[in-house]
């Protein structure tokens, strides 16, 4: 799976650009007792690790759903999104604005549900059922997706547009067979309402809030670290994470022969990689350690006059001193660091990872009273 390649956000445009905090420098000390083994400094990280914190929950703003019309071009554009490594890209890239590709999703959805209780309907026809009550059952199935189309933005949609839309879906297998797919990864959310009642239709995506923590770490060798008031450097921090690509969508949904009702549900579009480097700074003296970074990449699309954006930025965010061990070449520093990456597409958060990550420092060790 390719990562998503935005270009990177010079440093100094990154809060212009991004609504994004301040970089602060974090802190830490070392502790005054050291372990006596490398061993015990590793499980302290590991402790240290666990303790961070997942970013808190989010829950994206809806976005009120613009019914497409459905047409085999619109499905195309949908598919090419769906099969995209870089889905959110891929979105700007079929200048889809979100109302616009969550209406382009509804009409694949709802056409595919209509298109199922159309062949129950030809089967009960075909079984000998009293077509008198066959035909009322169906006429209120017709008019209740023609009302989830109008909720969403088409009217005027009655039995004649209907099958004809199933004809533009059946018009391409691949198109079909993605909205097939997507359906069938579709598992509810809420519980289903009539569609006699008016509702908002909406969609969002459904953030992925994660924490990933890292085995192994960073490696750096101070010669002074004791001698000198500070030592200051830098090293360069890749982080990346992979995710299913979800949305949170009303549509209308056959609940057996008895009649439709509104259905929201989360569904999976794609898998995607976000992939960032941030230039750590640090100063360091061998009774503590200052650590600042942060980096941003995004991609833009003008869209209908609208700049719309896909941005991920990376932040370090906490550091703590987590180890000092006798080593034979001196002491080794175990620090901890945390770094959040967060990504958005049109300012709905798509991912929000805590990342924390060791860093070892290997120098000379405080001579005796230096850090009390």
């Amino acid at each position: 799976m390719a990562p998503v390649r935005l270009k990177p956000v010079p440093p100094e445009q990154i809060r212009r650009i991004i609504a994004v905090p301040q970089q602060k420098e974090v802190k830490a000390t070392f502790p005054k007792r050291p372990h006596g083994r490398i061993s015990e400094a590793r499980a302290a990280l590991k402790r240290w690790q666990k303790s961070v914190p997942a970013p808190p929950p989010e829950q994206n703003p809806d976005v009120q759903v613009s019914a497409v019309r459905p047409n085999r071009a619109a499905f195309a554009k949908l598919r090419t999104v769906v099969e995209s490594d870089a889905a959110p890209l891929e979105i700007l890239n079929q200048r889809m604005q979100l109302e616009t590709f969550f209406g382009t999703l509804f009409a694949g959805l709802a056409t595919y549900e209509f298109m199922k209780q159309e062949a129950e309907y030809r089967r009960r026809k075909a079984g000998g059922r009293t077509a008198k009550a066959t035909d009322a059952q169906w006429n209120e199935i017709v008019e209740d997706f023609g009302r989830a189309f109008a909720a969403a933005g088409l009217p005027k949609v009655g039995e004649t547009e209907l099958r004809a839309f199933v004809r533009e879906l059946n018009a391409s297998p691949a198109n079909r067979d993605t909205i097939v797919r997507l359906a069938n990864t579709a598992t509810p959310l809420e519980d289903a309402e009539p569609i006699k009642r008016n509702v908002r239709v909406v969609g969002s995506f459904i953030p992925d809030v994660n924490k990933v923590v890292e085995i192994g770490g960073v490696a750096t060798t101070i010669r002074d670290l004791c001698d000198d008031p500070l030592a200051e450097g830098s090293f360069t921090k890749h982080f990346s994470h992979a995710i299913s690509l979800s949305v949170k969508i009303k549509y209308p949904c056959g609940i057996g022969w008895g009649g439709i009702k509104w259905c929201t549900k989360k569904v999976t579009l794609a898998g995607i990689s976000f992939s960032l480097a941030v230039n750590v700074g640090y100063k360091v003296t061998c009774c503590g350690a200052t650590v600042w970074g942060q980096a941003a990449a995004q991609v833009c699309a003008k869209i209908v006059g609208i700049k719309v954006c896909a941005t991920c930025t990376a932040t370090i965010t906490g550091v703590a001193g987590v180890s000092r061990t006798p080593v034979a070449s001196g002491c080794s520093y175990g620090i901890g660091v945390n770094a959040t990456l967060k990504c958005r597409l049109a300012g709905q958060t798509i991912l929000s990872v805590a990342y924390p990550f060791g860093w070892t420092i290997t120098g000379p060790c405080p001579p005796a009273g230096l850090c009390a």
